[in-house]
């Protein structure tokens, strides 16, 4: 793309005909015409794999693809790796829901324990 100034910007383009229900012959549609993009991002709401592992078998452009496996987690990298053309998987909301349990279950500690004293152990001064 012409209009990129910084070498570090990365374009992902996404196609959501398979959330859509459209079909893989739909999906590779647009993503084929996605002139420009570094990356073709593809998504299902299956609960396994076989669609996504399906488009990337079918998919025959050079950009490669970027996979969000959050309908269906079971799936490994090692696994992703023999598609051959996925070149990121993006797991980006594990950290915030992890996050938010601790917080919960100290938020429930509190309440239980009457008080921060059994929660405050191991927190610096101040924090």
């Amino acid at each position: 793309m012409t209009a990129r100034s910084d070498g570090d910007f990365l374009v992902i383009a996404r196609t959501e005909a398979l959330i859509a229900s459209l079909g893989e012959a739909e999906a590779l549609l647009p993503a084929r015409a996605e002139a420009g993009a570094d990356m073709i991002l593809i998504h299902s709401k299956r609960t396994n794999p076989s669609e996504i592992e399906s488009f990337s078998r079918a998919w025959t452009g050079a950009v490669p693809l970027v996979i969000v496996p959050n309908a269906y987690p079971d799936i490994e990298s090692k696994r992703v790796k023999t598609l051959g053309n996925v070149s990121m998987m993006i797991s980006g909301n594990y950290g915030i829901r992890a996050a938010a349990n601790a917080m919960q279950e100290t938020s429930r500690r509190i309440i239980a324990d009457g008080g921060v004293q059994k929660v405050y152990t191991g927190y610096s001064a101040g924090g």
